[in-house]
Parts: C-alpha cells; structure tokens; sequence
C-alpha cells in the first residue's frame, strides 16, 4: 500500500513544487529519557496570574519525554531509511498516556494502523516497506518521525501538539499536525463540539468561513483561481488562546504546500453565544 501511495504523491508533489530537503538521519538507538518535565503554558498576552485560563489546573502537568530511533538494516552507507520518534508519555495521567500514542499511532500509519499496539511496530512496519522499495531504487532513504509538545492550557484543557513528517520519495515529504485538547478535569479528549453550545455548531462555522475569507485577503492575497481550487475546509483541529479559538490545517487542505499548514483565527468577539460557558476568557 505505501508503494503504490508513494507512487501517486511522487506524482502529485512534481506538479505541486520542489522544495524541502528530507529531515537529518539519526544513527540507530531505542532510549527513553527518564527526566521528567512538568509543562506550564507560554503567555499569548500579559494576563493576571491568578487566572486559570493561564494554568490549566491546580498543579504542572508532569510528562517525561520518549525517543525511539531506528535505521533499516543492513545499512553499510547513506541513504538509509530511519524512524525517530520523539513523544511525551504523562506519569500522573495514564489515560493521557494512552490516548497519545494512540492518535500518534493512527498519524504515522496513515490510517492503517488496525493490528498496530506500539510505536516500535510502526517503526518495524515502516522500515520493512522501505526495504521493498530499496529493491526497486536504492538511491532512495525513507524517513519517518514525530514530536509531541504541550502547547499550552486553557481552562483546564492540555493542548498537545503531535507533529509528524514522512518522506518516501518525490519533490518532498508530508508534515502532518494534529492537535489534541485533553480535559484534565474530565480525564477525556475533547472534540470541537465539546466547546459548542448545543444547536450552533452551524452558526460557528459560518463565522469560521468569515474568518478564511479575511485569510485569503489578508495572508494568502488570492485571486478567484486560487478561491477556486482552494475552498475552504472544517477541520477538527483547533486551540483555544486569548485571541479566540485557532482553527490549524495541514498542508494541501486550503492552500498549496509552499503555503504550510495555515490557521484561521474566529475571534471571541464574534463567538458570544456560540461557546460553552466554561471554555469562555
């Protein structure tokens, strides 16, 4: 399946442009860093300190970072495929944990990650397709790797950001972010529906849309070709800062690669009376 999928983006990605170098090889090691960090929230603007919008909770969330590095065997010279993934796991909340690796399991799989219970199978699973394709074009390495960090806290709510990055050939490789906003109250993964009140997920996105529309004008300075072949998306991922909620998309969604991964800002202002009171600056 990844032969055939490199051979359609090797496609896509000549027409698409011919940018980005695959990121550095690291030599073959498994560790896993025992320091543990504890994650406070970087400020979006002065705000009193008292304010739990700026602590998520009474105490730190506590984390210890992982890494687990990989290179295809036998490997006598470059290229060399290699996996290094890099994520977080939560001493404190196990359920945290769990519902990291798990999202960032189905991430670097693409989706096809039935059968899959560890990020060494991922790691196993990838470098054994790049040594079939290594058959076909040696010249070739693969690479696969992740970074999970906490970008902050808002209203008890963690928000994670898992970063991903696959190269299998062609002009470039994928970045992939997706964000995930864990209730540390509630000790469940919340979704943008979550923060909705009832009936007016309709009514936001309808702002949201407003919010691509001052993009496009603003960022993007798009003429009717690129409002056409770019329309705008939902999306699932999305944070909560003092601006409003940020709506994040990956590359390839409303813009061209050379664009990245764009966000859209709806500002609270234009939110009143769409957002649960909790979730409220």
């Amino acid at each position: 399946m990844r032969l055939l999928l490199s051979s359609l983006m090797f496609t896509l990605f000549l027409t698409g442009c011919g940018d980005s170098d695959a990121p550095a090889r690291p030599d073959q090691t498994t560790r896993q860093d025992a320091q543990e960090t504890t994650s406070t929230p970087p400020d979006k603007q002065p705000a009193d300190p008292a304010d739990p919008a700026d602590h998520g909770g009474d105490t730190p969330l506590v984390s210890k970072p992982q890494t687990l590095e990989r290179k295809s065997e036998p490997c006598p010279e470059d290229p060399c495929s290699s996996v290094t993934l890099q994520w977080l796991t939560f001493p404190e909340d196990p359920a945290l944990t769990e519902a990291l690796e798990n999202s960032l399991i189905h991430q670097l799989s693409n989706g096809e990650d039935e059968g899959v219970s560890s990020l060494a199978e991922v790691a196993d699973r990838f470098l054994a397709d790049a040594r079939k394709a290594e058959v076909a074009d040696s010249s070739i390495g693969w690479e696969l790797t992740s970074k999970v960090a906490v970008g902050g806290e808002w209203r008890d709510i963690a928000n994670l950001q898992l970063e991903t990055y696959e190269f299998t050939g062609g002009a470039h490789g994928m970045p992939v972010l997706q964000l995930l906003n864990w209730d540390r109250r509630e000790l469940r993964r919340i979704e943008l529906a979550d923060i909705l009140q009832p009936g007016k997920e309709e009514a936001f996105w309808a702002e949201a849309a407003k919010a691509h529309v001052r993009w496009l004008e603003q960022e993007a300075q798009a003429d009717d070709e690129f409002r056409d072949n770019w329309p705008f998306q939902q999306t699932g991922d999305f944070d909560m800062t003092y601006d409003g909620v940020e709506l994040h998309y990956n590359v390839y969604s409303i813009g061209p690669y050379a664009m990245g991964q764009p966000e859209l800002t709806v500002p609270w202002n234009k939110l009143d009376g769409l957002i649960r009171e909790r979730y409220l600056p």
